[in-house]
């Protein structure tokens, strides 16, 4: 009966890389596929080093040499199997690796189910004993502070649960965050927008006055106009102002009699003075 799950069940193939990620991914899904189809332990060996290509095909080899001359134990069972490619590409420091990687592991800044899945597989690459109390505990305390702090006044009984409030609680969180945001945005838009218009407006009964005055043309009569510098010159032929003697405009006519001179007349004066006795 077991002979005939051999032509029916496809494995994954495995080519030897290095990567113990990429080897322990393998392994993983082989073991599920024997589960499903419930295949038999002396069955699982034949079926697993049918799919090894490249390098794990020529390791395998060497294994059977081995075997035959007396240098390794037989690998009847799955198990057996396991332990051969676990020390060959499983290398010792990694397991070693993965135990710092589990205790610094937080979610930080990606969400609460990539973080879980993050946790979650670490814990079966190093194939942990480890009790459900113990993984709640582990999960709680890599959360983010605000979402532990929510999740800690809620009582949960099992890891599924679990993870299913604190994303919860996140979804909550991440609501209010966005709520606040728009809020503040929205008043902010509004307060900027009123201060704006304080600012470049003028209230309808304020009238706006030029800041440019023409000159008068005529000075005020209530200011006395006070003497240029020119001005301030004082002839003192005709007593006016604006020039000096030498300059004076004013021609005066002078009566000479007997060889003195009797009177000196403006020609601006009449002339029947002029000629007055």
């Amino acid at each position: 009966m077991a002979k005939s799950f051999l032509p029916y069940v496809k494995l994954h193939s495995f080519n030897g890389d290095s990567d113990p990620i990429v080897y322990l991914g393998w392994e993983a899904k082989v073991e599920q596929i024997f589960n499903v189809h419930e295949v038999q332990d002396d069955q699982k060996v034949k079926l697993a080093f049918l799919e090894f290509l490249d390098y794990a095909m020529q390791w395998w080899h060497k294994i059977v040499m081995d075997i035959g001359l007396n240098k390794r134990p037989t690998v009847v069972s799955w198990e057996d199997l396991k332990e051969c490619m676990h020390a060959r590409f499983v290398p010792p420091h990694y397991r070693k690796e993965l135990l710092w990687k589990l205790q610094r592991l937080h979610q930080g800044t990606q969400s609460v189910d990539p973080y879980f899945k993050e946790l979650e597989t670490i814990l079966t690459q190093i194939n942990m004993d480890e009790s459900e109390e113990s993984k709640m505990a582990r999960f709680v305390r890599g959360l983010r502070r605000d979402i532990q702090d929510v999740v800690e006044l809620y009582e949960y009984t099992s890891l599924k649960k679990l993870v299913h409030l604190a994303i919860k609680v996140e979804s909550q969180i991440s609501k209010k965050k966005s709520f606040k945001n728009s809020h503040n945005d929205g008043f902010y838009h509004t307060s900027w927008t009123d201060k704006h218009k304080s600012t470049s407006t003028f209230p309808s009964n304020f009238k706006k006055e030029s800041t440019y005055k023409p000159r008068d043309s005529k000075p005020s009569p209530s200011t006395p106009k006070s003497p240029t510098k020119t001005s301030s010159k004082k002839c003192f032929k005709c007593l006016g102002f604006g020039h000096i003697a030498a300059n004076c405009p004013t021609k005066l006519t002078k009566m000479v009699k007997g060889g003195q001179v009797v009177s000196e007349h403006n020609d601006n004066s009449s002339r029947s003075n002029f000629f007055s006795p």
